[in-house]
């Protein structure tokens, strides 16, 4: 095992393999962030520097991917990933890809219910709506991957960085409520390629839940334009996700208290749109996580 040192004096010690067991996550610091329901406190925790072949797309490292766990209940309630030169320094260019930290791996199938958050290139800070989270308990195996993008012509070495927001079941002092979530593409495999001009895919499914969704975030690749969710069982927009601004800008969140609610096996169908003004092909994903609560 190696043990690697991050701001604010808070070591983490993470296998040098993915085969390795559940490593602990349990250097907790105070945050600025503050609550109704209770007391946020950070944990970060990182790879170690990883080398990215020229080339590389929607690319997992088997070296990267961890297994942690809690020894006491959490809500996670915000997750901020962000990638760094392998001396720790910002980088002009964006090699995250996408990231998920969940009770399993995520799959394409619709009646598969998880518990996690996700970050992209496009959305490197989720943070849920107040008095809403991610309840892990604690002793429960947790799945971490990330995700890179390499398109330049050089290979790279790169760290991820990762900051968890949580409250602690014994610091909690509301009732908070759990978050369930699903991720949902346009396509699968989820990788495909998108000529000059304007390009729209969508795809149908069914939400598994009755309940209300509280959370919305895409994934996008550059030059992606929006994500739309339409429920098709009500004829209505659900929301819309923009680009704020140019090809490099974040993407829109949906983030509600009251929430939209649903009704298990109700059909939404799922648009992504892309402008591509280069003259050669682009790499494009599109998804959309949804989470929302149970009745």
């Amino acid at each position: 095992m190696t043990s690697v040192q991050l701001a604010g004096s808070i070591t983490v010690f993470l296998a040098l393999t993915s085969g390795a067991q559940a490593e602990y996550l349990a250097s907790f610091e105070k945050s600025s962030k503050q609550s109704n329901f209770g007391t946020i406190e950070t944990v970060r925790f990182a790879t170690e520097s990883l080398e990215l072949e020229p080339g590389l797309l929607a690319h997992h490292l088997p070296a990267a991917m961890r297994q942690f766990r809690f020894r006491e209940p959490v809500w996670i309630v915000g997750y901020k990933t962000s990638v760094v030169g392998a001396d720790g320094r910002a980088l002009a260019e964006n090699f995250l890809c996408h990231t998920f930290l969940g009770d399993q791996r995520v799959m394409q199938r619709e009646d598969q219910e998880l518990r996690g958050i996700y970050s992209d290139a496009f959305t490197p800070d989720v943070q849920l709506p107040d008095g809403f989270g991610i309840h892990f308990a604690g002793e429960e195996n947790l799945h971490w991957m990330p995700m890179f993008n390499n398109r330049a012509d050089t290979s790279v070495r790169v760290r991820m960085q990762v900051e968890l927001s949580l409250i602690r079941e014994a610091r909690r002092t509301g009732a908070i409520q759990p978050l369930y979530g699903m991720l949902r593409s346009v396509q699968v495999p989820h990788l495909y390629f998108v000529e000059k001009g304007m390009d729209t895919r969508h795809s149908d499914f069914r939400l598994p839940a009755t309940g209300q969704i509280h959370f919305m975030g895409t994934h996008l690749h550059p030059y992606g334009k929006s994500v739309e969710l339409v429920s098709l069982a009500k004829n209505r927009v659900v929301w819309r996700g923009n680009r704020r601004q140019g090809a490099d800008g974040e993407m829109q969140v949906y983030s509600s208290n009251e929430g939209y609610s649903t009704e298990a096996g109700e059909s939404f169908r799922l648009t992504a749109v892309y402008d591509n003004p280069t003259e050669a092909s682009i790499d494009a994903m599109a998804g959309l996580f949804i989470l929302y609560t149970r009745n």
